[in-house]
């Protein structure tokens, strides 16, 4: 299967319930996206299966990719102005759309979309936008970012963080949807296959070495201090690591440092680091695609947004996806929170 394939498949199914669908009942729906996600995905099955697919090869064919670029599976119109913030999210009628191709697309692989807590307060989509005022937010919203994975100090999935069990995995896949982008500013993507192909043995045994401390991002201190009175520190562990289908990645620059300064671990981290910059791939996310990117597969970052804040600025929509199976419901926040808000 193309990329191409399983976009023609997910702009019918979102056509058909935007179509079959009331604005007013489209809200209520997208609102609930657990049922939603699963229609879609029978919608998009439907389609694939009429074209003579297998539908679990067709899906193997996207999750063992580090990331599917999904082209027009909505129209991407009549937006109101981009926010200056990363949530709420308007529920205009293109951007439900876009909300609804996601989950389109997640429920067809099998993953539930999920949030995190701590993350501007459990949000299932967020804007990424420019944002407006001075500081550490609005500088980082409009420079370039290198590669990372997201939720890095988060554990893989099927693991356990090593001081408290109900910290939830990291998303399997981080999901863009474009909306707005008039300067066509590349999202930069760099595919762990071809980092490691840039290292020598010793940096990838290094890599995979328990010996690395590893800092929640920056998007998730607020709340890590609110809900875990301290930012989320994962000690003393791997950045690589072996695991079906192959070697799986936990990066980012800014909060991956070895535990001991200095040495080997040192060395292969740098060296991690240059080789992202060597290998990178730049794909422009325009109105009505949607970009599937492998957290474990993939490292990604974005060129320099540069300036311009609201009216026709830069605008995308984030999603993450995991595979919840075997997550035990503890794992959730559950109580007054949806069920799609992952602890902490």
């Amino acid at each position: 299967m193309q990329e191409r394939d399983l976009a023609t498949a997910v702009k019918s199914a979102v056509n058909a319930w935007i179509q079959a669908t009331p604005p007013d009942q489209r809200l209520i729906d997208i609102s609930n996206p657990s049922p939603l996600s699963t229609r879609l995905a029978a919608a998009v099955e439907q389609k694939l299966v009429e074209a003579d697919f297998d539908l679990e090869a067709a899906r193997q064919v996207v999750l063992d990719s580090p990331y599917f670029h999904l082209r027009q599976v909505f129209v991407s119109a009549d937006l109101p102005e981009t926010p200056d913030w990363f949530t709420p999210v308007p529920d205009a009628d293109s951007v439900v759309a876009g909300r609804a191709a996601a989950l389109a697309v997640h429920g067809f692989l099998g993953k539930e979309t999920v949030s995190y807590g701590t993350e501007n307060d459990g949000a299932l989509f967020v804007n990424l936008v420019a944002i407006s005022g001075e500081g550490r937010y609005a500088d980082k919203s409009i420079g370039s970012m290198r590669g990372h994975t997201d939720g890095v100090s988060f554990p893989f999935n099927g693991e356990f963080d090593a001081n408290d069990p109900r910290i939830a995995p990291s998303p399997d896949l981080v999901t863009l949807v474009g909306l707005r982008n008039p300067d066509a500013v590349p999202t930069t993507v760099m595919a762990l296959a071809d980092v490691l192909r840039e290292l020598s043995p010793g940096d990838i045994a290094e890599l995979k070495k328990d010996q690395y401390t590893i800092e929640s991002q920056f998007t998730f201190w607020e709340g890590m201090r609110e809900i875990l009175s301290n930012v989320h520190t994962a000690v003393d562990e791997p950045v690589l690591k072996d695991a079906p289908p192959g070697t799986i990645v936990r990066y980012s620059h800014s909060s991956v440092k070895p535990t001991v300064l200095g040495g080997d671990a040192k060395s292969a981290s740098d060296n991690l680091e240059r080789a992202c910059n060597t290998v990178v791939d730049k794909v422009v996310i325009e109105p009505g695609d949607v970009l599937i990117v492998s957290n474990r597969l993939c490292l990604h970052g974005r060129g320099l947004v540069g300036g311009g804040v609201g009216g026709q600025a830069r605008w995308l929509l984030r999603a993450y996806a995991l595979d919840t199976s075997s997550l035990d419901e503890n794992r959730r926040h559950l109580g007054d929170r949806p069920a799609y808000v992952l602890y902490p």
